[in-house]
């Protein structure tokens, strides 16, 4: 929904920072206003269910799991079963064992889902599952656990299949300054440093936030390196479509936000890194006549490198000219 949808673009040139904010409080748009809950259910929650499911069962491997962040596993499960039930109590409910080792009980009423088991011990849970998997596979952000050590964060285990431009699987292992390596401009001025050395000092409980954004043709959720091969057909697909087509671009290309929480998890002492993706189309973005004059200003005033490494070198020019066809109509009061 565009009211509740976290537009990143504050300013009319973008460079990367690391945008960190308290995570749980409401930030006002032009639009309406978002973030005042950790985790997100709307109307698309079930599509979202069915499709980490389907690449699941494509790529067991997009889930990964360590014996030494198993801690972490149960915190993560118990932090998002809490929140889910506080944020959204019509759809969750989840009740506290009534002691260290007693039974807690969690429903799912939009998936039909209600389990007894004791934190902790696996074998209450469905066979086969871990906390990380059987939570994970009822919330439509991605999950990746960070163990501090050694002075860094390493991005160990997780459940990720909407990844975009990278491969989880890949940079599991991998510390956060490593996996950001790629990123043009900002570890030279330091971005990531900094930003790691500010969540190394997270304090159990605290949840931070920040925005990551970019454009892509279609909607496809799992753009990550592990799928090149079917977002770059349907990228294909969509820019097959005459640089005039200025209707079929604005339905069919989006700009892809990511909200990010990074929460310092109370027991086990680790870092919970979750990723929201949401979408919004160049015709939606251009009902917000702001949001389309930022987006322009951005496009047309970002460095080649960091357009490069966005995927926009080529789609920026035909996004600039589309929000321009859309954005006249939509200040006169017309329908898109």
């Amino acid at each position: 929904m565009i009211s509740d949808f976290p537009f990143p673009l504050a300013k009319e040139a973008y460079r990367y920072s690391a945008n960190l904010q308290p995570g749980g409080q409401r930030q006002a748009t032009e639009a309406g206003s978002w973030g005042e809950t950790i985790t997100r259910v709307g109307q698309d929650y079930e599509d979202f269910i069915a499709e980490r499911a389907r690449i699941l069962a494509a790529d067991p491997g997009r889930l990964i799991s360590v014996p030494y962040l198993r801690a972490a596993e149960w915190d993560t499960l118990l932090y998002l079963m809490r929140h889910l039930a506080a944020e959204y109590p019509a759809d969750f409910e989840f009740t506290e064992p009534p002691a260290k080792g007693g039974q807690a009980r969690w429903t799912n009423r939009r998936l039909g889902v209600t389990r007894d088991f004791i934190p902790g011990d696996p074998a209450t849970l469905p066979r086969g599952q871990g906390p990380l998997e059987f939570i994970g596979r009822q919330v439509v952000e991605d999950l990746v656990l960070l163990d501090q050590r050694e002075g860094h964060l390493w991005a160990d285990a997780g459940l990720v299949t909407f990844a975009s431009g990278w491969s989880f699987p890949f940079v599991a292992g991998m510390t956060f300054q490593e996996i950001h390596g790629p990123v043009p401009r900002a570890n030279p001025e330091g971005v990531f440093a900094r930003a790691e050395a500010f969540l190394m000092r997270l304090q159990p409980g605290e949840a931070y936030r920040r925005v990551n954004w970019a454009f892509q043709p279609g909607r496809m959720l799992d753009k990550s390196m592990d799928a090149t091969a079917g977002w770059r057909a349907e990228a294909a697909r969509v820019l097959a479509a005459s640089p005039e087509a200025a209707a079929a671009l604005a339905e069919n290309v989006h700009l892809r936000v990511e909200l990010q929480h990074l929460v310092r998890l109370e027991t086990s002492g680790a870092l919970l890194f979750l990723i929201d993706t949401r979408f919004l189309s160049l015709a939606e973005l251009a009902r917000v006549p702001g949001w389309a004059a930022r987006a322009i200003a951005v496009l047309e005033e970002l460095p080649r490198d960091m357009a490069d490494y966005k995927g926009l070198t080529h789609l920026r020019p035909r996004i600039i000219d589309c929000l321009r066809r859309l954005v006249t109509p939509v200040r006169s009061g017309e329908k898109i």
